[in-house]
Protein backbone atom coordinates (compact mmCIF):
# COMPACT_ATOMS: atom_id res chain seq x y z
CA UNK A 1 0.00 0.00 0.00
CA UNK A 2 1.33 3.30 -0.82
CA UNK A 3 0.17 6.06 1.24
CA UNK A 4 1.11 10.51 1.61
CA UNK A 5 -0.03 11.38 5.07
CA UNK A 6 1.47 14.66 7.58
CA UNK A 7 2.72 14.42 10.87
CA UNK A 8 4.69 17.48 12.22
CA UNK A 9 4.83 19.27 9.50
CA UNK A 10 6.18 16.96 7.27
CA UNK A 11 5.19 14.75 4.75
CA UNK A 12 5.39 10.91 5.32
CA UNK A 13 4.81 8.80 2.24
CA UNK A 14 5.02 5.45 2.64
CA UNK A 15 5.57 2.91 -0.16
CA UNK A 16 6.62 -0.60 -0.41
CA UNK A 17 9.91 -1.40 -1.59
CA UNK A 18 10.56 0.33 -5.30
CA UNK A 19 13.51 1.53 -6.88
CA UNK A 20 11.82 3.62 -9.21
CA UNK A 21 9.50 5.46 -6.86
CA UNK A 22 12.69 5.63 -4.53
CA UNK A 23 14.92 7.26 -6.79
CA UNK A 24 11.55 9.59 -7.98
CA UNK A 25 10.89 10.60 -4.07
CA UNK A 26 15.01 11.32 -4.03
CA UNK A 27 15.14 13.91 -6.46
CA UNK A 28 11.58 15.32 -6.15
CA UNK A 29 11.82 16.26 -2.71
CA UNK A 30 14.27 18.62 -1.15
CA UNK A 31 15.10 17.99 1.74
CA UNK A 32 13.62 14.63 2.44
CA UNK A 33 14.95 11.93 4.40
CA UNK A 34 14.71 8.08 5.54
CA UNK A 35 12.66 7.54 9.05
CA UNK A 36 13.68 4.30 10.06
CA UNK A 37 11.41 4.78 12.83
CA UNK A 38 8.30 4.99 10.68
CA UNK A 39 10.18 3.20 8.14
CA UNK A 40 8.80 6.12 5.34
CA UNK A 41 10.02 8.94 4.20
CA UNK A 42 9.93 12.20 5.40
CA UNK A 43 10.22 15.58 3.82
CA UNK A 44 9.23 19.57 5.59
CA UNK A 45 6.13 21.01 4.00
CA UNK A 46 7.22 23.71 1.71
CA UNK A 47 5.98 24.63 -1.64
CA UNK A 48 8.36 22.75 -3.86
CA UNK A 49 7.66 19.47 -2.09
CA UNK A 50 3.76 19.89 -1.73
CA UNK A 51 3.50 20.58 -5.68
CA UNK A 52 6.05 16.86 -5.82
CA UNK A 53 3.47 15.68 -3.65
CA UNK A 54 0.76 16.78 -6.16
CA UNK A 55 2.36 15.41 -9.17
CA UNK A 56 3.40 12.17 -7.10
CA UNK A 57 -0.21 11.38 -6.39
CA UNK A 58 -1.17 11.98 -9.41
CA UNK A 59 0.51 9.89 -12.24
CA UNK A 60 1.07 7.10 -9.03
CA UNK A 61 -1.91 5.26 -7.30
CA UNK A 62 -1.70 6.76 -3.49
CA UNK A 63 -3.71 6.81 -0.07
CA UNK A 64 -3.91 10.74 0.50
CA UNK A 65 -4.83 11.54 4.24
CA UNK A 66 -7.90 14.42 4.05
CA UNK A 67 -4.72 16.88 6.12
CA UNK A 68 -2.28 15.92 3.34
CA UNK A 69 -4.98 16.50 0.60
CA UNK A 70 -5.78 19.87 2.78
CA UNK A 71 -2.29 20.75 2.29
CA UNK A 72 -2.02 19.77 -0.98
CA UNK A 73 -5.24 22.36 -1.91
CA UNK A 74 -3.66 25.67 -0.66
CA UNK A 75 -0.93 25.14 -3.04
CA UNK A 76 -3.28 23.49 -5.67
CA UNK A 77 -3.62 27.10 -7.53
CA UNK A 78 -0.31 27.86 -7.79
CA UNK A 79 -0.01 24.43 -9.84
CA UNK A 80 -3.19 25.12 -11.30
CA UNK A 81 -1.76 28.49 -12.90
CA UNK A 82 1.56 26.86 -13.92
CA UNK A 83 -0.69 23.91 -15.55
CA UNK A 84 -2.58 27.01 -17.36
CA UNK A 85 1.07 28.31 -18.85
CA UNK A 86 1.36 25.04 -19.69
CA UNK A 87 -1.65 24.30 -21.73
CA UNK A 88 -1.07 27.85 -24.01
CA UNK A 89 2.48 26.37 -24.34
CA UNK A 90 1.29 22.81 -25.50
CA UNK A 91 -1.33 24.49 -28.17
CA UNK A 92 1.02 27.03 -29.34
CA UNK A 93 3.33 23.67 -30.11
CA UNK A 94 0.08 22.51 -32.32
CA UNK A 95 -0.42 25.56 -33.57
CA UNK A 96 -0.18 25.94 -37.47
CA UNK A 97 -0.89 29.53 -38.78
CA UNK A 98 0.95 32.26 -37.43
CA UNK A 99 1.51 35.93 -39.20
CA UNK A 100 5.28 36.62 -38.29
CA UNK A 101 7.15 38.31 -41.32
CA UNK A 102 10.28 36.71 -42.60
CA UNK A 103 12.86 39.07 -43.86
CA UNK A 104 14.78 38.58 -46.78
CA UNK A 105 13.52 35.01 -47.33
CA UNK A 106 13.29 33.82 -51.34
CA UNK A 107 10.21 32.11 -51.35
CA UNK A 108 6.17 31.75 -49.29
CA UNK A 109 6.48 29.18 -46.13
CA UNK A 110 3.20 27.17 -45.14
CA UNK A 111 1.29 28.86 -42.76
CA UNK A 112 2.16 26.07 -40.57
CA UNK A 113 6.07 26.22 -41.38
CA UNK A 114 5.55 30.10 -40.13
CA UNK A 115 4.01 28.95 -36.80
CA UNK A 116 7.12 26.58 -36.63
CA UNK A 117 9.26 29.76 -36.94
CA UNK A 118 7.30 31.30 -34.54
CA UNK A 119 7.82 28.68 -32.01
CA UNK A 120 11.49 28.67 -32.35
CA UNK A 121 11.56 32.27 -31.49
CA UNK A 122 9.27 31.85 -28.58
CA UNK A 123 11.25 29.24 -27.07
CA UNK A 124 14.23 31.42 -27.53
CA UNK A 125 15.77 29.52 -30.19
CA UNK A 126 16.27 26.59 -28.23
CA UNK A 127 14.06 24.06 -29.64
CA UNK A 128 12.97 20.63 -30.53
CA UNK A 129 11.50 20.86 -34.23
CA UNK A 130 10.10 17.76 -34.27
CA UNK A 131 7.91 17.88 -37.60
CA UNK A 132 6.47 14.77 -39.22
CA UNK A 133 9.11 13.69 -42.32
CA UNK A 134 8.61 15.42 -45.05
CA UNK A 135 7.16 19.18 -43.47
CA UNK A 136 9.84 21.33 -44.12
CA UNK A 137 11.89 21.41 -40.85
CA UNK A 138 15.32 22.80 -42.65
CA UNK A 139 13.52 25.77 -44.19
CA UNK A 140 11.94 26.32 -40.86
CA UNK A 141 15.29 26.30 -39.36
CA UNK A 142 16.73 28.54 -41.63
CA UNK A 143 14.03 30.86 -41.71
CA UNK A 144 14.60 32.00 -37.85
CA UNK A 145 17.87 32.55 -38.36
CA UNK A 146 16.96 35.69 -41.25
CA UNK A 147 15.32 36.77 -37.58
CA UNK A 148 18.75 37.29 -35.98
CA UNK A 149 21.13 38.29 -39.08
CA UNK A 150 23.43 39.53 -36.30
CA UNK A 151 23.91 35.99 -34.46
CA UNK A 152 25.77 34.50 -38.00
CA UNK A 153 27.81 32.70 -38.62
CA UNK A 154 26.06 29.93 -38.13
CA UNK A 155 26.85 26.04 -37.42
CA UNK A 156 25.07 23.12 -38.92
CA UNK A 157 25.81 19.52 -38.12
CA UNK A 158 24.35 16.97 -39.81
CA UNK A 159 24.92 13.53 -41.29
CA UNK A 160 27.41 13.47 -44.32
CA UNK A 161 24.72 12.82 -46.76
CA UNK A 162 22.95 15.61 -46.24
CA UNK A 163 25.77 18.36 -46.36
CA UNK A 164 24.61 19.50 -50.06
CA UNK A 165 21.53 19.51 -49.32
CA UNK A 166 21.46 21.87 -46.60
CA UNK A 167 24.04 23.97 -48.82
CA UNK A 168 21.35 23.44 -51.53
CA UNK A 169 18.56 24.81 -48.89
CA UNK A 170 20.72 27.68 -47.88
CA UNK A 171 20.58 28.70 -51.85
CA UNK A 172 17.41 27.95 -52.18
CA UNK A 173 15.92 29.94 -49.98
CA UNK A 174 18.29 32.62 -48.98
CA UNK A 175 21.68 35.06 -49.76
CA UNK A 176 23.27 32.92 -46.85
CA UNK A 177 26.51 32.13 -48.09
CA UNK A 178 27.27 28.65 -46.44
CA UNK A 179 30.87 26.71 -46.33
CA UNK A 180 30.95 22.86 -45.79
CA UNK A 181 33.70 22.27 -43.55
CA UNK A 182 35.94 18.92 -44.45
CA UNK A 183 38.54 17.77 -42.21
CA UNK A 184 41.72 19.31 -43.24
CA UNK A 185 40.35 22.67 -42.72
CA UNK A 186 42.87 24.12 -39.72
CA UNK A 187 41.25 27.60 -39.52
CA UNK A 188 37.94 28.74 -40.26
CA UNK A 189 38.30 32.41 -39.66
CA UNK A 190 40.25 32.65 -43.07
CA UNK A 191 37.10 31.46 -45.39
CA UNK A 192 36.24 34.77 -45.64
CA UNK A 193 32.02 36.03 -46.56
CA UNK A 194 30.68 32.32 -44.77
CA UNK A 195 27.34 33.25 -42.91
CA UNK A 196 27.13 29.10 -42.64
CA UNK A 197 29.08 26.63 -41.82
CA UNK A 198 28.16 22.94 -42.11
CA UNK A 199 29.94 19.96 -40.94
CA UNK A 200 29.13 16.24 -40.37
CA UNK A 201 28.53 14.39 -36.98
CA UNK A 202 31.76 12.15 -37.72
CA UNK A 203 34.22 14.35 -37.85
CA UNK A 204 32.72 17.20 -35.14
CA UNK A 205 35.35 15.34 -32.28
CA UNK A 206 38.23 15.97 -34.53
CA UNK A 207 36.99 19.72 -35.41
CA UNK A 208 35.96 20.31 -31.60
CA UNK A 209 38.24 22.84 -30.34
CA UNK A 210 38.62 24.74 -33.58
CA UNK A 211 34.97 24.88 -34.52
CA UNK A 212 34.81 26.29 -30.60
CA UNK A 213 37.35 28.59 -31.20
CA UNK A 214 34.09 30.15 -33.34
CA UNK A 215 32.00 31.39 -30.61
CA UNK A 216 29.16 30.19 -32.61
CA UNK A 217 25.74 31.81 -31.51
CA UNK A 218 23.39 29.43 -33.35
CA UNK A 219 24.26 25.81 -33.99
CA UNK A 220 21.18 23.52 -35.70
CA UNK A 221 22.09 19.88 -35.28
CA UNK A 222 19.72 18.20 -38.18
CA UNK A 223 18.84 14.53 -37.19
CA UNK A 224 19.57 14.83 -33.67
CA UNK A 225 18.99 11.50 -33.12
CA UNK A 226 22.61 10.94 -34.14
CA UNK A 227 23.73 12.14 -30.40
CA UNK A 228 20.76 9.55 -28.63
CA UNK A 229 24.05 7.41 -27.15
CA UNK A 230 25.98 9.45 -24.31
CA UNK A 231 28.71 6.89 -24.82
CA UNK A 232 29.36 7.69 -28.47
CA UNK A 233 32.32 9.55 -29.02
CA UNK A 234 30.27 11.97 -31.28
CA UNK A 235 27.86 12.90 -28.64
CA UNK A 236 30.50 13.82 -25.91
CA UNK A 237 31.82 16.13 -28.50
CA UNK A 238 28.46 17.75 -29.59
CA UNK A 239 27.82 18.04 -25.42
CA UNK A 240 31.21 19.80 -25.25
CA UNK A 241 30.50 22.17 -28.08
CA UNK A 242 26.78 23.02 -27.31
CA UNK A 243 27.75 23.91 -23.61
CA UNK A 244 28.83 27.84 -24.94
CA UNK A 245 25.64 28.13 -27.86
CA UNK A 246 22.52 30.12 -27.14
CA UNK A 247 20.57 28.83 -29.57
CA UNK A 248 20.04 25.04 -30.22
CA UNK A 249 17.94 24.13 -32.89
CA UNK A 250 17.65 20.27 -32.69
CA UNK A 251 15.85 19.21 -35.77
CA UNK A 252 14.96 15.56 -36.48
CA UNK A 253 11.17 13.72 -37.44
CA UNK A 254 12.07 10.81 -35.06
CA UNK A 255 13.22 12.29 -31.66
CA UNK A 256 12.92 8.48 -30.64
CA UNK A 257 13.77 5.36 -32.93
CA UNK A 258 12.81 3.31 -29.88
CA UNK A 259 12.07 4.34 -26.49
CA UNK A 260 11.98 7.39 -24.32
CA UNK A 261 15.66 7.17 -22.92
CA UNK A 262 16.75 8.01 -26.35
CA UNK A 263 15.49 11.28 -26.03
CA UNK A 264 17.65 12.30 -22.91
CA UNK A 265 20.54 13.93 -24.53
CA UNK A 266 18.82 15.87 -26.71
CA UNK A 267 16.57 17.51 -23.54
CA UNK A 268 19.32 17.77 -21.81
CA UNK A 269 21.42 20.24 -24.07
CA UNK A 270 17.86 22.34 -24.73
CA UNK A 271 16.75 22.23 -21.19
CA UNK A 272 18.23 20.64 -18.47
CA UNK A 273 16.47 22.58 -15.45
CA UNK A 274 13.35 21.27 -17.32
CA UNK A 275 13.88 17.34 -17.71
CA UNK A 276 16.09 16.90 -14.59
CA UNK A 277 19.03 14.53 -14.34
CA UNK A 278 19.50 11.40 -16.67
CA UNK A 279 18.41 9.05 -13.10
CA UNK A 280 15.46 11.88 -13.18
CA UNK A 281 14.10 11.00 -16.15
CA UNK A 282 15.33 7.38 -16.32
CA UNK A 283 13.38 6.98 -13.20
CA UNK A 284 10.07 9.14 -14.21
CA UNK A 285 9.98 8.27 -17.73
CA UNK A 286 11.38 5.04 -18.90
CA UNK A 287 10.59 2.74 -15.92
CA UNK A 288 14.04 2.00 -14.34
CA UNK A 289 14.22 -1.02 -12.33
CA UNK A 290 16.85 -3.21 -11.26
CA UNK A 291 18.12 -6.50 -13.08
CA UNK A 292 20.36 -8.89 -12.17
CA UNK A 293 22.84 -7.39 -15.20
CA UNK A 294 22.00 -3.62 -13.80
CA UNK A 295 19.86 -0.56 -14.41
CA UNK A 296 17.30 -1.21 -16.79
CA UNK A 297 16.26 2.27 -18.37
CA UNK A 298 14.68 0.58 -21.93
CA UNK A 299 10.92 0.88 -20.75
CA UNK A 300 8.25 3.58 -20.73
CA UNK A 301 5.94 5.59 -18.32
CA UNK A 302 4.28 8.24 -17.31
CA UNK A 303 3.92 8.90 -21.58
CA UNK A 304 1.29 11.36 -21.37
CA UNK A 305 3.06 13.64 -18.89
CA UNK A 306 6.16 13.28 -20.76
CA UNK A 307 4.34 14.35 -23.81
CA UNK A 308 2.87 17.15 -22.18
CA UNK A 309 5.80 18.57 -21.13
CA UNK A 310 7.91 18.50 -23.85
CA UNK A 311 5.09 20.36 -25.83
CA UNK A 312 5.22 22.97 -23.33
CA UNK A 313 8.91 23.76 -23.32
CA UNK A 314 10.86 22.82 -26.58
CA UNK A 315 9.15 20.76 -28.98
CA UNK A 316 7.07 21.33 -31.73
CA UNK A 317 5.43 18.49 -33.57
CA UNK A 318 3.48 18.44 -36.53
CA UNK A 319 1.61 15.79 -38.79
CA UNK A 320 1.15 15.97 -42.29
CA UNK A 321 -2.55 14.87 -42.12
CA UNK A 322 -2.97 17.68 -39.79
CA UNK A 323 -1.64 20.55 -42.08
CA UNK A 324 -1.45 18.86 -45.49
CA UNK A 325 -5.02 17.70 -46.22
CA UNK A 326 -4.13 17.89 -49.71
CA UNK A 327 -1.25 15.38 -49.38
CA UNK A 328 -2.01 11.90 -50.31
CA UNK A 329 -2.15 9.16 -48.06
CA UNK A 330 0.04 6.36 -46.96
CA UNK A 331 -0.79 2.85 -46.71
CA UNK A 332 1.62 0.03 -45.59
CA UNK A 333 1.16 -3.30 -47.04
CA UNK A 334 2.64 -7.02 -45.90
CA UNK A 335 2.99 -9.04 -48.52
CA UNK A 336 3.59 -12.43 -47.05
CA UNK A 337 6.00 -14.90 -49.29
CA UNK A 338 5.77 -18.55 -48.77
CA UNK A 339 8.93 -19.95 -50.17
CA UNK A 340 11.41 -22.95 -49.85
CA UNK A 341 13.03 -22.37 -45.94
CA UNK A 342 14.94 -25.54 -45.80
CA UNK A 343 18.17 -23.44 -45.05
CA UNK A 344 16.54 -21.00 -42.62
CA UNK A 345 14.91 -23.86 -40.47
CA UNK A 346 18.59 -25.27 -40.07
CA UNK A 347 19.60 -22.12 -38.98
CA UNK A 348 16.59 -21.01 -36.85
CA UNK A 349 17.16 -24.34 -34.56
CA UNK A 350 20.69 -23.89 -34.15
CA UNK A 351 19.59 -20.50 -32.60
CA UNK A 352 16.87 -21.34 -30.83
CA UNK A 353 19.57 -24.30 -29.18
CA UNK A 354 22.19 -21.76 -28.44
CA UNK A 355 19.70 -19.23 -26.95
CA UNK A 356 18.35 -21.87 -24.44
CA UNK A 357 22.04 -23.16 -23.61
CA UNK A 358 22.80 -19.48 -23.10
CA UNK A 359 19.83 -18.39 -20.48
CA UNK A 360 20.92 -21.56 -18.48
CA UNK A 361 24.38 -20.56 -17.98
CA UNK A 362 25.69 -18.45 -15.37
CA UNK A 363 25.74 -14.95 -15.19
CA UNK A 364 28.96 -14.61 -15.95
CA UNK A 365 28.96 -17.01 -18.70
CA UNK A 366 26.01 -15.33 -20.55
CA UNK A 367 27.69 -11.84 -20.29
CA UNK A 368 30.73 -13.78 -21.86
CA UNK A 369 28.49 -15.02 -24.35
CA UNK A 370 26.80 -11.66 -24.67
CA UNK A 371 24.86 -10.07 -27.45
CA UNK A 372 27.00 -10.07 -30.38
CA UNK A 373 27.43 -13.67 -30.91
CA UNK A 374 23.22 -13.86 -30.27
CA UNK A 375 23.02 -10.85 -32.70
CA UNK A 376 25.30 -13.05 -35.47
CA UNK A 377 22.95 -15.88 -35.33
CA UNK A 378 19.92 -13.47 -35.74
CA UNK A 379 21.69 -11.58 -38.53
CA UNK A 380 22.58 -15.08 -40.40
CA UNK A 381 18.64 -16.05 -39.83
CA UNK A 382 17.42 -12.92 -41.73
CA UNK A 383 19.83 -13.45 -44.20
CA UNK A 384 18.83 -16.93 -44.98
CA UNK A 385 14.91 -16.34 -44.90
CA UNK A 386 15.94 -13.19 -47.70
CA UNK A 387 17.96 -16.00 -49.47
CA UNK A 388 14.60 -17.61 -49.52
CA UNK A 389 12.20 -15.23 -50.80
CA UNK A 390 14.69 -13.25 -53.53
CA UNK A 391 14.03 -15.23 -56.05
CA UNK A 392 10.05 -14.54 -55.45
CA UNK A 393 11.13 -10.59 -54.46
CA UNK A 394 12.76 -9.74 -58.08
CA UNK A 395 10.17 -12.00 -60.32
CA UNK A 396 7.33 -9.38 -58.85
CA UNK A 397 9.70 -6.36 -58.79
CA UNK A 398 10.06 -6.85 -62.68
CA UNK A 399 6.28 -7.24 -62.90
CA UNK A 400 5.79 -4.07 -61.01
CA UNK A 401 8.22 -1.53 -62.62
CA UNK A 402 6.65 -2.73 -66.25
CA UNK A 403 3.28 -2.30 -64.97
CA UNK A 404 3.88 0.75 -62.60
CA UNK A 405 7.17 2.67 -63.65
CA UNK A 406 9.76 4.08 -60.83
CA UNK A 407 10.11 2.00 -57.89
CA UNK A 408 12.46 2.48 -54.74
CA UNK A 409 13.72 -0.49 -52.39
CA UNK A 410 15.01 -0.29 -49.38
CA UNK A 411 17.58 -3.64 -48.32
CA UNK A 412 20.82 -4.00 -46.03
CA UNK A 413 23.27 -6.55 -46.99
CA UNK A 414 25.29 -5.58 -49.89
CA UNK A 415 24.87 -9.09 -51.33
CA UNK A 416 21.70 -9.00 -51.54
CA UNK A 417 21.46 -5.32 -53.34
CA UNK A 418 24.51 -6.18 -55.65
CA UNK A 419 22.25 -9.17 -56.72
CA UNK A 420 19.28 -6.84 -56.99
CA UNK A 421 21.29 -4.33 -59.10
CA UNK A 422 22.35 -6.98 -61.59
CA UNK A 423 18.76 -8.54 -61.92
CA UNK A 424 16.98 -5.97 -62.10
CA UNK A 425 19.20 -3.90 -64.69
CA UNK A 426 17.23 -3.99 -67.80
CA UNK A 427 15.88 -0.43 -65.36
CA UNK A 428 18.71 1.39 -65.09
CA UNK A 429 18.87 1.04 -61.78
CA UNK A 430 20.87 3.55 -59.16
CA UNK A 431 21.42 3.32 -55.25
CA UNK A 432 22.25 4.89 -52.11
CA UNK A 433 24.37 2.65 -49.96
CA UNK A 434 26.77 2.88 -47.24
CA UNK A 435 30.26 3.78 -48.01
CA UNK A 436 29.38 6.06 -51.10
CA UNK A 437 30.70 9.50 -51.91
CA UNK A 438 28.32 12.50 -50.45
CA UNK A 439 28.43 13.75 -54.14
CA UNK A 440 27.75 10.10 -55.77
CA UNK A 441 24.56 9.53 -53.53
CA UNK A 442 23.48 12.60 -54.46
CA UNK A 443 24.49 12.04 -58.31
CA UNK A 444 21.85 8.81 -58.00
CA UNK A 445 19.05 10.88 -56.26
CA UNK A 446 19.22 13.39 -59.07
CA UNK A 447 19.02 10.60 -61.68
CA UNK A 448 16.23 8.71 -60.34
CA UNK A 449 14.34 11.94 -59.83
CA UNK A 450 14.92 13.03 -63.55
CA UNK A 451 15.87 10.49 -65.68
CA UNK A 452 12.88 8.85 -67.42
CA UNK A 453 15.01 5.91 -68.10
CA UNK A 454 16.08 5.24 -64.47
CA UNK A 455 12.71 3.29 -62.85
CA UNK A 456 15.10 1.62 -60.09
CA UNK A 457 16.92 3.14 -56.73
CA UNK A 458 18.15 0.46 -54.29
CA UNK A 459 18.53 1.61 -50.86
CA UNK A 460 19.99 0.99 -47.47
CA UNK A 461 18.10 1.64 -44.57
CA UNK A 462 21.19 4.28 -42.89
CA UNK A 463 22.51 5.37 -46.16
CA UNK A 464 19.17 6.58 -47.37
CA UNK A 465 16.61 6.61 -43.95
CA UNK A 466 17.03 10.49 -43.45
CA UNK A 467 17.54 13.93 -45.37
CA UNK A 468 16.58 13.02 -49.28
CA UNK A 469 13.68 13.69 -50.94
CA UNK A 470 12.33 11.28 -53.90
CA UNK A 471 8.67 11.78 -54.52
CA UNK A 472 8.95 11.12 -58.22
CA UNK A 473 7.85 7.80 -57.31
CA UNK A 474 5.20 6.75 -54.94
CA UNK A 475 5.90 2.96 -54.60
CA UNK A 476 8.31 1.46 -52.12
CA UNK A 477 9.17 -2.31 -51.30
CA UNK A 478 11.18 -2.98 -48.43
CA UNK A 479 13.32 -6.00 -49.11
CA UNK A 480 15.18 -6.13 -45.42
CA UNK A 481 13.84 -5.16 -41.86
CA UNK A 482 15.81 -2.76 -39.84
CA UNK A 483 16.01 -3.14 -35.78
CA UNK A 484 13.35 0.18 -35.13
CA UNK A 485 10.55 1.60 -36.00
CA UNK A 486 11.99 5.35 -36.30
CA UNK A 487 14.26 3.71 -39.13
CA UNK A 488 11.49 2.56 -41.57
CA UNK A 489 9.19 5.69 -41.09
CA UNK A 490 11.83 7.76 -42.11
CA UNK A 491 12.41 5.71 -44.97
CA UNK A 492 9.04 6.15 -46.25
CA UNK A 493 8.74 9.35 -45.37
CA UNK A 494 11.44 9.94 -48.26
CA UNK A 495 8.43 9.45 -50.36
CA UNK A 496 5.57 10.73 -48.23
CA UNK A 497 6.29 14.82 -48.06
CA UNK A 498 5.69 17.72 -49.93
CA UNK A 499 6.13 17.04 -53.39
CA UNK A 500 4.30 13.92 -53.57
CA UNK A 501 1.23 13.99 -55.48
CA UNK A 502 0.25 10.09 -55.42
CA UNK A 503 -0.78 7.91 -52.72
CA UNK A 504 2.21 6.00 -50.94
CA UNK A 505 2.42 2.46 -50.95
CA UNK A 506 5.39 0.69 -48.44
CA UNK A 507 5.36 -3.28 -49.76
CA UNK A 508 6.99 -4.78 -46.96
CA UNK A 509 7.94 -8.61 -48.12
CA UNK A 510 8.00 -11.16 -45.20
CA UNK A 511 9.09 -14.27 -45.44
CA UNK A 512 6.08 -16.54 -44.01
CA UNK A 513 6.85 -18.77 -40.54
CA UNK A 514 10.57 -16.69 -40.22
CA UNK A 515 11.50 -14.32 -37.74
CA UNK A 516 10.80 -11.94 -40.09
CA UNK A 517 7.35 -12.22 -39.16
CA UNK A 518 8.32 -11.50 -35.25
CA UNK A 519 10.43 -8.33 -35.47
CA UNK A 520 7.75 -6.95 -37.62
CA UNK A 521 5.26 -7.29 -35.29
CA UNK A 522 7.18 -5.88 -32.43
CA UNK A 523 8.00 -3.73 -35.01
CA UNK A 524 4.53 -2.31 -34.79
CA UNK A 525 4.21 -2.92 -30.80
CA UNK A 526 7.07 -0.22 -30.24
CA UNK A 527 5.35 2.10 -32.99
CA UNK A 528 2.66 2.68 -30.45
CA UNK A 529 5.39 4.31 -27.81
CA UNK A 530 6.58 6.78 -30.52
CA UNK A 531 2.52 7.69 -31.39
CA UNK A 532 1.81 8.01 -27.88
CA UNK A 533 4.32 10.46 -27.27
CA UNK A 534 4.75 12.82 -30.35
CA UNK A 535 0.46 12.86 -30.55
CA UNK A 536 -1.40 13.82 -27.80
CA UNK A 537 -3.87 10.59 -26.99
CA UNK A 538 -3.59 7.97 -24.80
CA UNK A 539 -2.93 5.24 -27.04
CA UNK A 540 -0.54 2.91 -25.48
CA UNK A 541 -0.10 1.28 -21.74
CA UNK A 542 2.46 1.88 -19.69
CA UNK A 543 4.98 -0.99 -19.72
CA UNK A 544 8.52 -2.46 -18.11
CA UNK A 545 9.59 -2.17 -21.84
CA UNK A 546 12.30 -3.78 -23.62
CA UNK A 547 14.20 -3.50 -27.09
CA UNK A 548 13.13 -5.07 -29.81
CA UNK A 549 16.23 -7.73 -29.76
CA UNK A 550 15.41 -8.77 -26.29
CA UNK A 551 11.85 -9.19 -27.39
CA UNK A 552 12.87 -11.36 -29.89
CA UNK A 553 15.34 -13.57 -27.98
CA UNK A 554 12.30 -13.82 -24.79
CA UNK A 555 9.74 -15.44 -27.97
CA UNK A 556 12.71 -17.76 -29.65
CA UNK A 557 13.46 -19.37 -26.05
CA UNK A 558 9.65 -19.57 -24.83
CA UNK A 559 7.93 -20.43 -27.46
Amino acid sequence: MKTISLKDNNIIIKIPYDIGLVNLIKTSFSPRFWDSNLKAWKAPINEKNILATYSLATYNEFIISPEAMIEIEKYKTIFEEQKKIAEVKIAASKAIEANIEIPNLKGNLFPFQKAGVQFIENTGGKTLLADEMGLGKTVQAISWTLLHPEKIPILVVCPATLKINWQREFKKWTDIKSYIINSQDTNLRLIKNVDAYIINYDIVDKMKDLLIKMNFQIIMLDEVHYCKNIKRKRTKAINELVKGIPHIIAITGTPILNRPIELYNTLKMLSPLNFGNYWEFATRYCGMRRTRYGMDVLGATNIQELSDKLRSTVMIRREKKDVLAELPDKTRIVVPQSCDLKQYKKAEDNLVSYLIETKNKSKLQAERSGQVEQLTMIEYCKQEAVKAKLPLFIEWAKDFIEENGKLAIFAHHKEFIGTLMQELQEFNPVKIVGGMKTEDKQKSIDTFMTNKDCKLIICSLKAAGVGITLTVTSYVAFLELGWAPGEHDQAEDRFHRIGQKDNVTCYYFIAENTIEETIYNLIQEKRKVFVGLMQDKHVIEENEGTNIFDDLINKLVNR
